[in-house]
């Protein structure tokens, strides 16, 4: 709203200015009055673009090609408001004899309109959250000499992790890639954070273990990881094998040409191994729901990578379990999805249960709000 009623007061500024050349020239010179009408609004458009560039949307004044580029834009815009202007000065003087001063004002009503929402979503565009870093910074996203932070979540998983933890390491190293393992558990019965940190001490790999006091959810444990991490790169992944180790350096390269990579199982090449049909009921449902939210199709996926500059501006919700759907949405980052074959856990007991599944109804909600908020507040 503010940004509109700046765009309104400049709006007004130009009404001024148009105003009083389109008077001076019809009264003083003897210009005929459509003639005045021109030169009055193309001086009102430079002078409106100086002063909405420099003020109603001077934070998005950093696009690409520069004030030259987006003159160009908003002129165009403006010529398009020109005829709009014209044609209804034109037909309320001519066909229904209103006074052209009146007449003028009325065509710049509707031109106004048109200007603002066209210049509001093409001429100062907003840019996606990451993209001004990466076009300030020093050249072209790269992830060579990067190092990868993957989170992992866990409660009671002991079995899984002793063997995933040192599946993840062979992988990346492999490939190239350093990385480091953080551990975040709630304080599981089984000892699942004495396990990591037995990893890391016997077999000298960089695991870190961040031991909670009880079960607080999987969405805060990740923000937890986060926080502590030491990555360029911050990736999450469940403890219980599900989600394939052997994909990970092709989700760390997709990141050289978008801002986060997302496991999928919805793409072409996905696919989910022995899962019952009510289960896939209730994964197609909830992704119907979030469907809205986001371009992304696998939108319940728990398994993604995200640039760590992409995560400066958002404030994530520690609320529910799909953290990765909180990312995609509050981020606005540009997502690669990369298929995956999605297996059912090795050991343990899978989480999802009514709790699990109200806590994501809570979440949509939320989520649609911040939405709907954020429309409003780039009006």
């Amino acid at each position: 709203m503010k940004r509109f009623l700046k765009f309104a007061a400049v709006g007004v500024s130009g009404i001024v200015v148009n105003q009083a050349l389109l008077w001076f020239f019809t009264e003083i010179t003897g210009l005929y009055y459509l003639f005045s009408a021109a030169i009055g609004i193309e001086t009102s458009i430079i002078t409106n673009f100086i002063l909405n560039d420099k003020w109603t949307f001077r934070d998005r004044s950093h696009g690409k090609g520069g004030m030259f580029h987006r003159g160009l834009k908003f002129n165009a815009v403006s010529v398009a408001g020109l005829v709009i202007n014209i044609s209804v000065l034109f037909a309320c003087t001519e066909y229904f004899g209103i006074y052209y001063l009146t007449s003028n004002l009325i065509g710049i009503c509707a031109a106004f309109l048109w200007n603002y929402f066209v210049n509001l979503g093409w001429t100062w565009k907003a840019e996606k959250p990451g993209e001004r870093k990466a076009r300030t910074g020093s050249g072209p996203w790269k992830s060579k000499n990067k190092t990868v932070s993957i989170v992992i979540p866990t409660y009671n998983e002991k079995e899984n992790i002793q063997k995933l933890i040192p599946m993840i390491f062979q992988t990346l190293n492999k490939a190239g890639i350093r990385a480091e393992v953080i551990v975040v558990d709630d304080n599981s019965p089984d000892k699942t954070w004495k396990a990591a940190e037995d990893l890391a001490r016997e077999k000298k790999l960089p695991v870190r273990v961040v031991r909670r006091k009880g079960k607080l959810g999987l969405s805060s444990a990740v923000i937890e990881g986060f926080k502590v991490a030491k990555g360029d790169v911050l990736g999450v992944m469940d403890a219980d094998h599900s989600h394939p180790v052997e994909v990970l350096p092709e989700m760390v390269k997709g990141l050289e040409r978008f801002e986060m990579t997302v496991g999928s199982r919805y793409v072409k090449g996905g696919d989910i191994e022995k899962w019952p049909v009510k289960r896939k009921i209730i994964s197609k449902t909830a992704i119907m729901m979030a469907r809205p939210l986001t371009k992304l199709k696998d939108t319940t996926s728990g398994y993604f990578m995200v640039r760590r500059d992409v995560l400066e501006g958002p404030k994530l919700n520690p609320r529910g379990f799909k953290i990765c759907l909180e990312v995609a949405v509050k981020s606005g980052a540009r997502i690669k999805e990369i298929p995956i074959i999605f297996k059912d856990r090795l050991h343990g007991e899978s989480k999802l249960g009514s709790n699990v599944m109200w806590d994501y109804i809570v979440h949509l909600k939320d989520l649609y709000k911040h939405k709907v908020r954020k429309k409003i507040k780039r009006s």
